[in-house]
C-alpha cells in the first residue's frame, strides 16, 4: 500500500473518535458491527471529574466493579459501547448467570436473561456446548422452591467463582484501550485541511496526493494529514464539562469581571493570568486563574461595582485597572501595589455601565493612557483626565438622555487616532472620536434596523471588542433580543461619510440573550481564523459557536449567518439548582479551554473546564 493511501482502519477510527466525542452511541455501535473494526477504547474519567451524570471510568474502578460483582456498572460504563471478541462477550454473561443462580438465587432473573439475552442466542448458534451446559444448569433449579428475594442465595463467593471474575478482569484489560486524553478533532481538522471554503479540494497540485479506490485514484490534499498526530483542532468543539466553585471573600456576589495577564508583586516579574472580579459590595479582588483563589490584598468602596476594564501599560508595565460603581464614582487602581491611582467623585449621577482607557500613553503616567471614557445610566459619556483628575467633557444627551449601556474602544492605523463605539438602550450605536482633549460624535448614530432589518425592536446591551491582531476594528454587538452581530469600523478622512460600517456575520440564538464573551483562534488547517463565541441566555445556559471568519480574506464574501450553536450547556442552572437570569461568562486562557461563569444573583463564581489543548501545532504543507 503506498504511502499516500489512508487505511481503512484509520479512517474508521478518525470516525469512531468523533462520534464518541458527540455522543452518537448508536452510529457507534452500528458502524462498529458493520465494519467490524473494534474501537474498545474507553476515556478515563477520574473520581475527581466525576459527577451524578458521568461516572468515574478508570481500569482501578473497572476493577472494583469486576472483583465485586457489579455487573450492571461493568455492562453500563465500560462493555456496552464495545466490540469484543465473541468469547469475551459469552464468558462475561455466562458468569453473569452462574452467579444470579449461586450467589442471589435469583431464578427467574436468570431464565428471563438466558431466554431473551442476544448473547445467548448467538452462544446457541456457534457454541452449542456452553449453551447446552448452561440449560442444564438452569434445569437443574427448576424444581427448587427459590424465588427472585434472593432466599436461596449466599453472600460468600465461592473460590471457583472468585476466580472466573479475576479471569475475566484480565481478559477486559487486555481488550479495552485507556485513552487519558481528550478528543481533538482529528477529523474535523483533517478534512479543513483537504477542503477548501467552497469545498473543492485544498492545496496547489503539487502538494496533492491520491486516494486508492479500486483501479482508479482519488485526489486528495495532502491525505496524510488524517493519519498525523499532531492533527487536532484549537477552537472548542463542545461547551466545557467540568466545574469548580469558588466563593468570593465577604458578602458580595460577583458583579463584574475582567481577565488579564498580571505581574506578581513582591519582586518576581512572573506573569499570571488574573480574575480581575468587583463585587456587589464594592470590592474587587484580583485572583489567579488557574487556582481561583485571591491575590493578596482587595479593594474596596462603599457602593456595588458596575464595570471594570484594565490598561496593561507600556511594554508590559504595572497594569491600572479603572472601575465603575453604582452611585456614579470612578476609580483607578495600581493592580501590583492595590493603591489608588486616581478618583473621580460622583462623576455620573447614575450608575458608571462602562469605563474604556484612551488616548496616548504618557511618560508621567508610567506608560499608562491618559484619558479614561465613561458611561452611566444616567445617560451621558464622560471624558476623564488620568493626569489632572478631572471631567474635561460630558455629553449629557449621547443617547437622547437614556442609558449608555457599553463603550468598545477602537484602535485605528494611526496611533494618534481614537476613537470609541457607544451602545445605548434608544437601540443605537454611537461612535466618537477623541483628539485634543475633548470627543465629539462621528457620523450619524446607526439604529441596529438599519443596520439589519430583523433587529427592529432590539437593544445594543454589550459590546465586545475583536482585538487578536493588537488593533480592535472588528466588534460582536449583543442586543437584548436573539441576535448578535459581527461589525467592522473604518473611519475615513471624507467629510461625506466619515464612517464606513460592514456587516460581517449574524448570530441568532435560540433564546434572548444577556452575556458572552469571544476569543480569535488561528488554526493551521484553515486559511482564515476561527471566532469562537460563547454566550449566556436568560436562562443560565452556556450558548458556544464556532465562526469561521472569511471575510478576512475576502472583499466578496457577503454576510455570514449562523442559526445553529456548536453546543449548549446548563451545568451552572444544575449545579445552582436554578435558573440564572444575569449569568456572565469570560474566556480564561490557558492549557486548557475555561471559562469564568458569574453572575450578581449566586454567591459562587463557576470556574469551567474545558478539554486541554495539545501545544504543538497542526504541521501543514501548503
Amino acid at each position: 500500500m503506498g504511502d499516500s493511501v489512508i487505511p481503512h482502519h484509520t479512517v474508521v477510527q478518525c470516525i469512531y473518535s468523533f462520534l464518541k466525542a458527540h455522543g452518537y452511541k448508536n452510529s457507534l455501535l452500528a458502524l462498529q458491527s458493520e465494519s467490524r473494526v473494534p474501537y474498545n477504547t474507553i476515556d478515563v474519567v477520574e473520581i475527581d471529574e466525576a459527577s451524578k451524570d458521568t461516572p468515574c471510568v478508570n481500569p482501578k474502578s473497572l476493577e472494583r466493579a469486576v472483583l465485586g460483582g457489579k455487573w450492571d456498572v461493568v455492562l453500563h460504563n465500560y462493555v456496552d459501547t464495545l466490540l469484543l471478541p465473541e468469547e469475551i462477550v459469552f464468558a462475561l454473561y455466562e458468569l453473569i448467570f452462574e452467579e444470579l443462580l449461586a450467589l442471589g438465587g435469583f431464578v427467574h432473573a436468570a431464565r428471563a436473561l438466558f431466554t431473551s439475552s442476544p448473547v445467548f442466542a448467538n452462544m446457541k448458534r456457534s457454541s452449542g456446548a456452553r449453551y447446552a451446559r448452561l440449560e442444564r444448569m438452569l434445569a437443574s433449579f427448576k424444581n427448587e422452591n427459590i424465588n427472585d428475594v434472593g432466599t436461596g442465595g449466599t453472600e460468600v463467593v465461592p473460590r471457583h467463582l472468585m476466580e472466573k471474575r479475576e479471569a475475566l478482569l484480565k481478559t477486559l484489560q487486555e481488550a479495552i484501550t485507556w485513552n487519558e486524553e481528550p478528543y481533538d478533532g482529528a477529523l474535523p481538522a483533517a478534512l479543513c485541511r483537504m477542503f477548501s471554503n467552497d469545498g473543492r479540494i485544498g492545496g496547489p497540485p503539487s502538494q496533492q496526493s491520491t486516494m486508492a479506490k479500486g483501479n482508479d485514484a482519488v485526489s486528495v490534499g495532502d491525505a496524510s494529514a488524517v493519519c498525523a498526530p499532531t492533527t487536532f483542532l484549537r477552537y472548542p468543539l463542545c461547551c466545557p464539562k467540568k466545574l469548580k466553585s469558588q466563593t468570593l471573600p465577604g458578602d458580595g456576589r460577583p458583579s463584574a469581571c475582567i481577565v488579564t495577564p498580571l505581574s506578581r508583586s513582591g519582586g518576581e516579574q512572573r506573569k499570571f493570568t488574573a480574575l480581575v472580579v468587583g463585587t456587589t459590595d464594592g470590592v474587587v479582588n484580583i485572583l489567579d486563574a488557574e487556582s481561583a483563589s485571591p491575590v493578596e490584598g482587595s479593594v474596596k468602596h462603599t457602593d456595588e461595582v458596575l464595570s471594570v476594564t484594565v490598561d496593561a501599560g507600556a511594554d508590559g508595565g504595572v497594569a491600572w485597572v479603572a472601575v465603575g460603581y453604582r452611585d456614579g464614582w470612578v476609580k483607578i487602581y495600581n493592580t501590583e501595589t492595590r493603591k489608588l491611582v486616581r478618583r473621580f467623585t460622583q462623576v455620573h449621577s447614575g450608575g458608571v455601565t462602562s469605563v474604556v482607557f484612551t488616548g496616548s500613553r504618557a511618560p508621567e503616567l508610567f506608560g499608562h493612557r491618559t484619558h479614561l471614557v465613561s458611561g452611566s445610566y444616567d445617560g451621558s459619556v464622560q471624558l476623564l483626565n488620568i493626569l489632572s483628575g478631572v471631567s474635561l467633557q460630558r455629553i449629557g444627551d449621547a443617547h437622547h438622555s437614556k442609558y449608555v449601556l457599553s463603550l468598545c474602544g477602537i484602535c485605528s492605523e494611526s496611533s494618534e487616532d481614537y476613537h470609541v463605539v457607544s451602545a445605548g438602550n434608544d437601540g443605537v450605536l454611537c461612535f466618537w472620536s477623541f483628539s485634543e482633549e475633548k470627543i465629539q460624535r462621528v457620523g450619524h448614530p446607526r439604529a441596529l434596523t438599519t443596520i439589519h432589518a430583523a433587529l427592529r425592536d432590539d437593544i445594543p446591551t454589550r459590546l465586545l471588542p475583536i482585538d487578536d491582531s493588537g488593533t480592535t476594528k472588528e466588534i460582536l454587538v449583543l442586543t437584548r433580543g436573539q441576535w448578535a452581530l459581527v461589525l467592522s469600523t473604518c473611519f475615513t478622512n471624507n467629510s461625506a461619510e466619515p464612517l464606513v460600517l460592514t456587516l460581517h456575520c449574524t448570530i441568532y440564538t435560540p433564546r434572548p440573550m444577556f452575556g458572552g464573551c469571544l476569543r480569535v483562534v488561528n488554526t493551521p488547517a484553515q486559511p482564515e481564523p476561527m471566532l469562537t463565541v460563547f454566550l449566556t441566555d436568560r436562562s443560565g445556559t452556556i450558548i458556544l459557536y464556532n465562526i469561521e471568519m472569511r471575510w478576512r480574506g475576502s472583499t466578496t464574501v457577503g454576510t455570514t449567518k449562523e442559526f445553529r450553536p456548536v453546543d449548549e450547556s446548563s451545568i451552572v442552572v444544575i449545579e445552582h439548582g436554578k435558573t440564572v437570569e444575569t449569568l456572565n461568562v469570560a474566556y480564561v486562557p490557558g492549557k486548557l479551554d475555561n471559562l469564568l461563569a458569574y453572575s450578581p444573583s449566586i454567591p459562587a463564581m463557576y470556574l469551567l473546564r474545558g478539554k486541554q489543548r495539545r501545544e504543538v501545532d497542526l504541521k501543514c504543507s501548503h
